[in-house]
């Protein structure tokens, strides 16, 4: 039977919330923080390439940030818009909500609907010209131990986990010692630490959100220890205009310790540059201050930021591969022309002129040891 798709007004209801789980092992999640999580230990346990797991990870949090507080749902996003904001391909958001959704992370509550679609229903005003993005619901797996209504459950009493004919409550003495499980029987060890620390934000992304931003900063006081006098708004504050002009945790890491001309940040101390940190002894209330000194370097005479050193060294290789691509073309085109000028009358005839010469040369004699 098709269902028809809900409006945009009832889409993020509870009642089409409800039926979304109908076919689903889950219940819908509490708050946004206790489903991301859930979801980082889920995606930590997962027996996948690193990079995988971080695609898998940077498109639940594109989710679990999007999500409205009340009805913890998403309306907004679209593959597209996803794909725009983690930096990964269409094809590669689709087939980790595909994933999300079948390990019952979220919940499909209606379908995205294109406005061309919706014209050739029948949809006539503003409405038929406006893309209807899918709705997620966050949604948490049941545990496996939930206990069936339908079966009778099992005695108050319990059951017991002795043998009938014991009577001590100790082995006796030399008696053979139980054989120690196979490591096989153990399963697949865990290939995560207990105490691996997990990146707030990753490094070569640029934030977007205030939320996103947020979690940028408190990445970046992690990577660079003298910053962790400082909160995580003072640093999104900080980098507000850095983040707005494309840069990322690693730049602003760059920044820090480098000059836009490639020198290390210092100064002059007789006549010479001499490179320091000069973070260690600032205190936590002129911290802020020296961030701001040392950024400063990278913005122009108006104000404006630079291009951050990751965005110079893309521009650089654009640059490298049209020049490869112009000087390749001008091969080609060399080759093109001597192949038609070859293929004239003229050319045959000095073709076969060089052939003669090469064929009236005396041949060398070579002598035999």
């Amino acid at each position: 039977m098709r269902v028809r798709r809900p409006s945009r007004t009832q889409e993020t209801s509870a009642l089409h919330r409800g039926r979304a789980l109908l076919h689903m092992q889950a219940t819908l999640a509490t708050s946004q923080a206790a489903w991301l999580c859930t979801v980082d230990e889920w995606i930590n346990d997962l027996d996948m390439r690193s990079d995988g797991r971080e695609n898998r990870r940077k498109v639940a949090r594109v989710l679990g940030f999007n999500a409205d507080w009340k009805t913890l749902t998403t309306n907004t996003l679209t593959w597209a818009v996803i794909a725009e904001r983690t930096g990964i391909k269409e094809r590669s958001v689709a087939r980790h909500l595909a994933a999300l959704h079948e390990a019952n992370w979220i919940g499909r509550v209606a379908a995205g609907r294109s406005a061309e679609s919706k014209r050739a229903a029948g949809w006539t005003g503003e409405d038929a010209f406006v893309n209807d993005a899918p709705v997620y619901a966050l949604t948490v797996p049941l545990p496996d131990n939930v206990v069936d209504i339908n079966v009778t459950p099992p005695t108050v009493s319990g059951y017991k986990e002795f043998p009938a004919r014991a009577r001590e409550a100790e082995a006796p003495a030399g008696a053979a010692s139980r054989p120690s499980p196979i490591e096989a029987a153990k399963g697949r060890p865990r290939t995560v630490p207990a105490d691996r620390t997990l990146p707030a934000w990753p490094g070569h992304v640029t934030p977007s959100s205030k939320d996103e931003k947020l979690l940028a900063g408190h990445e970046w006081a992690r990577l660079v220890p003298a910053l962790k006098k400082l909160s995580d708004e003072h640093l999104r504050h900080i980098a507000k205009d850095f983040f707005a002009a494309g840069w990322t945790i690693r730049d602003l890491i760059t920044a820090l310790d480098t000059l836009p001309n490639g020198w290390k940040q210092g100064q002059f101390i007789g006549g010479q540059w001499v490179p320091f940190s000069g973070a260690d002894g600032i205190p936590a209330a002129r911290l802020g201050h020296w961030v701001n000194w040392r950024l400063n370097h990278w913005r122009n005479d108006d104000q404006t930021v630079k291009e951050s050193p990751s965005q110079t060294c893309i521009r650089r290789a654009a640059a490298a591969e049209i020049q490869r691509q112009a000087e390749q073309r001008a091969r080609d085109e060399e080759r093109r022309r001597n192949q038609a000028e070859m293929a004239t009358p003229e050319g045959q005839a000095a073709k076969q002129a060089c052939l003669a010469q090469f064929a009236s040369r005396p041949k060398r004699r070579i002598r035999r040891r």
